[in-house]
């Protein structure tokens, strides 16, 4: 049996809220004023969180609530305040991506429901397992997975499964993103990003420029998955999420009735599920950057991007055939309606737009034109003949659409049953009971009395009972029974009705809420007993030639593999493992940051290999190798991908059994050395950083032939350029996924003594980006600052644009 898929709205502020509730969203998530990804939305008070969720339960609306940031050690104890005050409040889940904060949900408020955010990059069974195992109710999946993923992990689990289904994409995979908080200090997984890929950008090849068919190289399409819902359906998903919290309420109304409508459609008649144009109309006037579901379908190259315009595009509504210099008006012959108040934007003028304050059709003033009209209207910018005009607002179906969340009599209703028996001389009683069991009977001061006159009829009583005005109740039946000839007065049959009411909406939303926490104390983390030792000076390195660099330049440790880039060999890592012992050195095997579950098999056979030879351990980027590794009985290093960012996600990720922790990159020394001082960790403190990893591969799609790759990216070295001429370099894996590295390469080597002194028990080269003269040329200038050298050198010396990252400054 197909089972009716949950919708899942945004709220960004109280209107948004409300135009989901209104419009048939099953489920609205929504963020407090900190610790949400959505910073820069209105967001809500606690006390308004309490009033929505009660506002919610009443109309049988469940509410999650969004702490899905990266938490500072600082913010510990608030987070946890709130944790306690929501579960009070009876929110149906918190949605979370710090490991450290879901253990301590898990702990104060086991009766809380976890949901784990898309931020925590979950793209492999293996990865919904590990949470499946913490006890984790549902996992938002990666938008990156694909309708054959998204079903394989369904029937291999047994975890609730939440997908997108609209709205705007990430280019990168969620929670790993560092480009706007390597940029500017704005951390994505802190809720503060600037949106860097909105921007426009220049790809060269070996120093060419190349054409590319616009600017907005890393401004993806709109996610639309209206024509794909039988089969997300049928795969089994259990929420469909669609994505907005920054949208304007008009926004989420229409897009959250057009999918109530659709989903309702399917279930009620599966062969006969249709898309209306009007519908489809709709969903792209109220906001597009032109729509794209190319994840769900498997290809990630073509078909995905919005090069040309990475803001709204409206729906196409004429072409200028003329400009009235003396007005400053545009003419325009029209192919679709346009009235005034409605917005319009030109091809062309990214950004630039205007509201339709005057029309003149044959030179007439007029409110409105329809297809085929050729009319003049007043525009600041000049637009060439030809140009398309788009209608990005439109005014009569905003209003129609606030019409749904504004009107004080609210359009949703929750079905209730009433009956009453009534005889003469006994008290008046009245039961009503809702859709969902709850029920109430309440009883009159008032005893019937016995009509001396006119009796007061069975139908009057129903009409009376019946008019339950502007509360949420709407009856579906009233069985009224009276035995002999009864008089009641109306402003007692009102009075019954308004108390019956009044209790089962009591009923209703106390049912949700949950007994106040006796304390809601951040416990203790358990730290191990450490003793001042010299850090490790670890080298990440992926073949021969920077193997023998590394060695040649002092490393202690060596990481070998990971992510195999295109153009280059693979270690073979029995020859690595027997160079290594040769040296004196350990060796730990890396894994890939994204690995599927049609790669899972290769990396479990990496593992199995490097326990058989002996290696030291591995090197795990994401939940899914990380359980994987576990279970191998492999010592674990919990790579920096993993986001580990506070003393609580570094004791979680010991206890769930790390051997040792490679901290978050976007930490300041003062975060570091807090942590350091309870057990082993690792910090990178050379390299160019990877700010973004996406499914999408620019190059496969700029020089793509057809349905096929052309493999450009094994014939030269690409390199993307912002709008101040900085420099991202891109390497692309044999996996056709694109790696974006920081236009500068973060160098310690001045303030190395400062993470000594902070505690760190290792220090790392990513080394995979460098040539190998320049990979033993870092490292001996590491190891020697590591054996006490204070003439080390400075970053200049050993690098050509640096930074010291956010060690110095943090992020937001």
């Amino acid at each position: 049996m197909r089972k009716r898929p949950e919708l899942l709205a945004p709220a960004g502020n109280w209107e948004s809220f409300m135009a989901a509730v209104e419009n048939g969203a099953d489920a609205v998530y929504l963020g407090a004023k900190t610790l949400g990804a959505r910073a820069y939305a209105g967001n809500f008070t606690l006390e308004e969180i309490r009033e929505a969720i009660d506002h919610a339960h009443l109309r049988g609306v469940r509410v999650f609530v969004t702490v899905n940031t990266l938490v500072k050690d600082q913010e510990i104890g608030k987070a946890a305040k709130m944790l306690c005050s929501l579960s009070e409040y009876g929110a149906d889940a918190v949605i979370v991506q710090d490991i450290g904060l879901l253990s301590l949900a898990k702990e104060i408020v086991p009766e809380l429901p976890i949901h784990a955010s898309t931020q925590m990059t979950i793209h492999n069974t293996e990865g919904v397992r590990f949470l499946e195992d913490l006890g984790v109710k549902r996992v938002v999946l990666a938008r990156e997975m694909s309708l054959d993923e998204i079903r394989s992990v369904k029937q291999a689990t047994n975890i609730e499964i939440e997908t997108f289904v609209h709205g705007a994409l990430c280019i990168s995979y969620s929670g790993q993103c560092l480009l706007s908080s390597m940029i500017g200090g704005r951390s994505g997984n802190r809720g503060h990003c600037a949106q860097p890929c909105r921007k426009m950008y220049e790809l060269e090849m070996d120093g060419e420029l190349i054409d590319t068919d616009g600017s907005y190289l890393l401004s993806p399409k709109d996610l639309n998955t209206t024509e794909m819902l039988p089969q997300l359906i049928e795969a089994g998903v259990d929420s469909f999420k669609i994505e907005g919290r920054m949208k304007r309420p008009e926004y989420v109304a229409g897009v959250v009735s057009t999918y109530r409508r659709l989903i309702d459609r399917y279930m009620d008649d599966p062969d006969s599920y249709f898309v209306s144009p009007e519908e489809s109309l709709v969903l792209e006037q109220l906001f597009n950057r032109e729509f794209t579901d190319v994840y769900l379908k498997g290809t990630s190259r073509t078909g995905m991007m919005s090069r040309e315009q990475p803001y709204n595009r409206g729906v196409v509504a004429g072409t200028v055939v003329g400009y009235n210099s003396d007005e400053r008006r545009i003419i325009v012959e029209l192919s679709n309606e346009l009235a005034l108040g409605d917005g319009i934007g030109a091809e062309g003028l990214e950004g630039a737009g205007e509201n339709i304050t005057r029309m003149v059709l044959n030179g007439e003033e007029v409110d409105s034109g329809s297809k085929g009209d050729v009319v003049e209207i007043p525009f600041f910018e000049k637009v060439r003949s030809g140009s398309l005009i788009y209608r990005t607002l439109d005014r009569s179906l905003m209003e129609s659409l606030k019409k749904t969340f504004t009107s004080p009599k609210p359009i949703r209703k929750v079905p209730v049953h009433i009956r009453s028996d009534i005889t003469a001389g006994s008290l008046l009683r009245l039961e009503m009971v809702d859709a969902d069991g709850n029920a109430v009977s309440v009883d009159s001061d008032y005893v019937v009395e016995i009509a001396q006159k006119k009796p007061t009829t069975e139908e009057q009583i129903v009409q009376q009972f019946s008019k339950l005005g502007n509360s949420v109740f709407e009856p579906v039946d009233v069985d009224v029974n009276v035995t002999g000839d009864v008089f009641i007065p109306i402003r007692a049959l009102n009075d019954i009705r308004n108390l019956a009411v009044s209790q089962l909406e009591s009923s209703r939303i106390e049912k949700g809420r949950r007994d106040p926490k006796d304390s809601c104390k951040v416990p203790d983390v358990a730290c191990e007993e450490m003793h001042p030792c010299k850090p490790l000076l670890v080298v990440s390195v992926d073949d021969s030639r920077r193997l023998e660099a590394a060695i040649d330049g002092g490393a202690d440790v060596i990481y070998a593999g990971g992510e195999v880039f295109r153009g280059r060999e693979p270690l073979d890592m029995k020859e690595a493992f027997e160079r290594c012992r040769s040296e004196g050195r350990k060796i730990y095997v890396n894994t890939p940051k994204i690995v599927s579950d049609e790669d899972m098999g290769r990396v479990q056979e990496t593992l199995e290999l490097a326990k058989e030879l002996g290696l030291d351990g591995a090197v795990v980027s994401n939940y899914g190798t990380f359980r994987l590794a576990v279970e191998t009985g492999i010592s674990v290093v919990a790579d920096s991908p993993m986001n580990v960012f506070n003393l609580h996600s570094y004791s979680s990720m010991k206890q769930l059994g790390a051997g040792s922790v490679v901290l978050s990159p976007e930490m300041s020394l003062p975060q570091v050395e807090d942590v350091a001082q309870c057990g082993p960790v690792e910090c990178i403190v050379h390299g160019r950083l990877e700010v973004m990893e996406s499914r999408y591969c620019m190059v496969g799609d700029t020089f793509r032939e057809g349905a096929g790759c052309s493999r450009k990216c094994e014939e030269g070295e690409f390199e993307l350029f912002d709008e101040k001429e900085y420099c991202f370099p891109l390497l692309m894996d044999n996996d056709c996924r694109m790696h974006v590295l920081n236009s500068k390469e973060l160098c310690m080597i001045e303030n190395i003594g400062k993470l000594v002194k902070a505690g760190v028990a290792a220090v790392r080269i990513e080394a995979r980006t460098m040539d190998a003269s320049k990979v033993k040329k870092v490292t001996q200038r590491y190891r020697v600052a590591l054996d006490g050298n204070k003439k080390t050198g400075k970053c200049k010396d050993i690098t050509d644009g640096y930074t010291s990252g956010h060690y110095m400054r943090g992020v937001l």
